[in-house]
């Protein structure tokens, strides 16, 4: 039986196989398994990083200004890391992949800062923090469609 593949109308694709069982990937072919490892992966770097910065404000006389870029810069390496590594086996559509990594990231961040807060308004800010959380989850797709699975290189030389 040949293999057939399908969205679900949700963005996921369906993969039915010659045993006749489906397994559940993003658009463009990866599976969900990695994209969860790589939203592991970025909260793995973020959480550091935030109990870093928290322990230098409230030993040091860092200034409070810098927090806001702080958390921004943290997010979108952490996002840009989780889209490389989310579609890094992945044939096409890097970006959207990468992109719903990165909305799943935000989404998480945002659920458990309104559990933490008690607080689950949207506002600018959490709007803009969604946007940036989606287009650094793309590049990171975009990034990681292009890496090569290989540490080695491979040159190419003409044979006499």
């Amino acid at each position: 039986m040949s293999e057939a593949n399908f969205l679900d109308g949700g963005g996921f694709m369906v993969r039915h196989g010659s045993q006749g069982t489906a397994n559940t990937a993003l658009a463009g072919g990866i599976s969900i398994a990695p994209a969860l490892k790589a939203i592991i992966l970025s909260y793995a770097i973020t959480i550091p990083v935030f109990a870093a910065l928290a322990f230098i404000l409230a030993n040091t006389s860092f200034p409070e200004k810098y927090i806001g870029a702080a958390v921004v810069a943290t997010t979108i390496i952490s996002v840009v890391a989780a889209g490389v590594w989310a579609t890094r086996s992945a044939k096409r559509r890097g970006w959207l992949n990468g992109g719903i990594v990165g909305f799943v990231y935000m989404f998480v961040l945002y659920i458990l800062s309104g559990v933490s807060y008690k607080n689950f308004a949207v506002n600018k800010y959490v709007i803009t923090m969604a946007a940036i959380g989606v287009l650094a989850g793309a590049i990171g797709g975009i990034l990681g469609i292009n890496v090569k699975t290989s540490s080695h290189p491979q040159i190419k030389t003409k044979s006499k």
